[in-house]
């Protein structure tokens, strides 16, 4: 599975999870090119639990969160990388979780840096995250304040530069913009519909969805904590503020595509985790009332033929599509003919997220480098999308792909370490764009549904707004999503 790398080595206990998980983004704005590369990541640390946190199911009540009380718990909190078999009491109309994930932990990383060119940087992007920058002259960092990561627990001087508001980035962010709030004004929401996630592993409190989240199961976790990935794609999908369907019910599997080991953190890339991850919820998802079935499940990744997995990966989604599960992945350019070609989209921090003018396309190398990786799935979905037609008569496809163009960045989304805290990202990578696309797909699902992945692709591109974007052999069609134009088409 693609995975994110930047310049320095990763370590093993930091590595990413996509297509742009997150691989180099772009962080970029109006007034701030040429863009440049950067990457985030994970910190799997771990804290102390907290006495209000939930329980795992089964946990007698007062017990420890994530205390091995029950089957569920215990099998999560062993060396067992996978889920326990579903409790035959499932569903019950309460939430189902094998295990209650502690937050990430921040503080080995919290130590207030004596200059601002002493904060900590992935690449050239300063990452501020967690830090008390309170006793700083920040007022000649304007240009370098663009190209920062922070959180709501960063800690700013009083004085700022000019025009450099945290509170206003946090705030503006949440939307996921080009009307997404618009719909949800007039009740399209993604209410009555069920969605899904494999990612890392998240906090299940958090204020941003813990009220729908109905089930939480694991695949190659090994006790890990929750992370800001998880959360990131989990805001974008459904959350109550930073989601494109705030209302929809939540099945989420905690898991890695990589090899973890509890003394060592993480090996290779394997495609067979997320793999008995989509399973796991196929199984669960048959357990489900007919009408609280899932019909997506977004998954931040792609894989291609030299991942370990990736025949099973494969046949799993095909698995899930005759359960009427849609899932949403790097691989649905190729998964599906003619193919679901899509490209991300970024803009300023303080740009209005609702207007179309606001926003660009990446350049074809900004585009792909953020897939790219030493799994090589930047080169198979490049190889791909050559086969499927230039439209100037080259290639077995009829002519040429046409891309949907979504929103990338930036977002401001739930964070893994408070049940309140929240995270400003510039870019998101390929990582960002995926849950809005299934997003999106479970609004769909709430007026009409009988839609198929097939029918909801050609509306969305029947639906959406010209805007060209150029590989470095071919220009292509592309059509800016227009959510409120592709949902009324659905009506």
């Amino acid at each position: 599975m693609t995975r994110s790398h930047k310049n320095a080595p990763i370590p093993k206990t930091a590595r990413l999870l996509l297509p742009g998980r997150f691989a180099p983004l772009a962080a970029r704005t109006r007034h701030a090119l040429p863009f440049v590369f950067l990457t985030l990541a994970v910190i799997i640390l771990f804290s102390p639990s907290c006495k209000d946190r939930p329980q795992a199911s089964g946990e007698a009540p007062g017990s420890a969160p994530g205390s091995a009380t029950s089957s569920a718990a215990a099998a999560s909190a062993g060396s067992n990388p996978a889920s326990p078999p579903l409790s035959a009491e499932f569903p019950s109309g309460k939430p189902y979780f094998v295990r209650v994930p502690p937050p990430e932990d921040w503080r080995r990383l919290s130590k207030p840096p004596l200059t601002f060119d002493k904060a900590r940087k992935w690449g050239p992007a300063y990452e501020l995250r967690h830090t008390d920058l309170s006793r700083l002259d920040l007022t000649a960092h304007g240009q370098d304040l663009l190209n920062v990561y922070f959180d709501t627990e960063t800690n700013w001087p009083a004085a700022l530069p000019a025009g450099f508001d945290p509170a206003k980035i946090l705030e503006l962010n949440r939307n996921p913009g080009l009307g997404i709030r618009e719909l949800h004004a007039r009740g399209v929401t993604g209410k009555g519909v069920s969605v899904a996630v494999v990612d890392t592993p998240i906090l299940l409190d958090h204020v941003e969805y813990a009220d729908r989240l109905r089930f939480y199961g694991e695949a190659n976790v090994l006790g890990k904590s929750a992370n800001f990935h998880g959360a990131l794609v989990t805001s974008i999908l459904a959350g109550r503020t930073c989601g494109v369907a705030p209302e929809a019910e939540l099945y989420y599997v905690g898991s890695h595509n990589y090899e973890v080991d509890s003394d060592e953190g993480s090996g290779g890339p394997n495609a067979t985790h997320y793999a008995k991850a989509v399973e796991e919820l196929i199984e669960v998802n048959a357990r489900l009332p007919r009408e609280q079935r899932i019909r997506v499940i977004s998954i931040s990744a792609g894989c291609g033929p030299e991942n370990i997995g990736y025949k099973a990966m494969n046949k799993a989604v095909r698995k899930a599509a005759k359960a009427g599960i849609f899932v949403v992945a790097g691989n649905i350019a190729v998964d599906y003919e003619p193919g679901f070609w899509f490209w991300g989209l970024y803009r300023a921090s303080m740009d209005d997220p609702d207007d179309p003018s606001a926003y660009r396309a990446f350049s074809w190398k900004e585009w792909v480098s953020q897939v790219a990786g030493r799994d090589g799935f930047e080169k198979f979905y490049e190889k791909r999308l050559k086969r499927a037609g230039t439209g100037a008569g080259e290639g077995p496809g009829a002519g040429a792909p046409e891309f949907l163009l979504v929103p990338e960045g930036p977002k401001t989304v739930a964070g893994a370490a408070e049940r309140d805290g929240y995270g400003f990202y510039q870019m998101g990578g390929w990582s960002s764009v995926l849950p809005y696309i299934a997003g999106l797909y479970a609004l769909a699902c709430q007026v009409k549904p009988d839609i198929t992945p097939e029918g909801f692709w050609r509306a969305a591109l029947a639906t959406g707004d010209p805007m060209p974007v150029k590989a470095d052999w071919a220009t292509y069609a592309g059509k800016v999503v227009n959510p409120a134009r592709l949902i009324e088409s659905l009506r």
